[in-house]
């Protein structure tokens, strides 16, 4: 079995130098799926769009987001063109980003990208894996997931959460928890159900019992390693920071 996970982008909120915004592709027997498409992450695609089979947004801020234009200009004109990829989303999301464009851009979009509606507590079939939804704590509607590879708990996805008990759920076990950690504890107070800071994380991690953590998402005026030290301060299992193109074995 050929399971990992490559890091599109690692960068929180907003673009770093020589780092993209959150995105993860995971590829699995084949398959690949994308965890969100934020500013600038399909520079860092190491294979065709028109190759995805899927992708799930968390949520719909832009650094998350954004880089589903790009993605349904090359669907709609690149080389494999005309293609399709159905995308996984909360409610609405066709509807909220379609509707930056002119009717014919609009109809072009949700042509070529093809949204469905998805809700925390919902379980997903996409390809070999098995995908559970979790509510995170954010202002707007954000989904976590878990992604299940034959019964076998492979990767936890935060997106963006303050920490919160459905984050341990969601990442209970997992191989890997890929997680939002935007800020170092230097940088406390900061405010409430928005993002983790690295201790925050590292605690989420340490009580879900992952095998392995990946401190991302950090805003580029913070040091990753920081972050990742403050999570080493509560979580005793292997930490890794993401940084762009990075790829790892799950």
């Amino acid at each position: 079995m050929s399971a990992t996970l490559t890091v599109l982008g690692s960068s929180g909120s907003y673009p770093g130098p020589g780092r993209a915004c959150s995105s993860y592709l995971v590829t699995v027997e084949g398959y690949r799926l994308l965890l969100d498409c934020g500013n600038g992450a399909l520079t860092n695609l190491p294979c065709d769009p028109a190759d995805l089979d899927a992708v799930l947004l968390s949520h719909l801020h832009p650094d998350h987001c954004a880089d589903v234009y790009g993605l349904h200009i090359a669907l709609r004109h690149g080389p494999s063109a005309p293609a399709r990829v159905d995308v996984h989303a909360p409610a609405g999301a066709g509807e909220r980003l379609g509707g930056l464009l002119d009717a014919e851009g609009r109809e072009g979009f949700l042509e070529h990208l093809r949204f469905h509606e998805a809700a925390a507590g919902q379980r997903l079939a996409l390809g070999p894996l098995s995908v559970t939804l979790f509510p995170a704590a954010h202002p707007l509607e954000t989904l976590a997931s878990r992604l299940e590879l034959h019964g076998r708990p492979l990767l936890s996805y935060t997106g963006d959460s303050g920490p919160c008990e459905a984050l341990v759920a969601c990442g209970e076990g997992t191989g890997l928890l890929v997680g939002d950690a935007t800020w170092p504890e230097s940088a406390r107070p900061v405010p409430a159900d928005l993002h983790c800071t690295g201790g925050d994380l590292g605690r989420v991690a340490a009580r879900a019992g992952a095998r392995r953590l990946l401190v991302t998402h950090v805003q580029p005026a913070y040091d990753p390693a920081e972050v990742a030290a403050d999570a080493a301060a509560a979580y005793d299992g292997q930490i890794l920071v993401a940084h762009d193109r990075m790829e790892i074995a799950l």
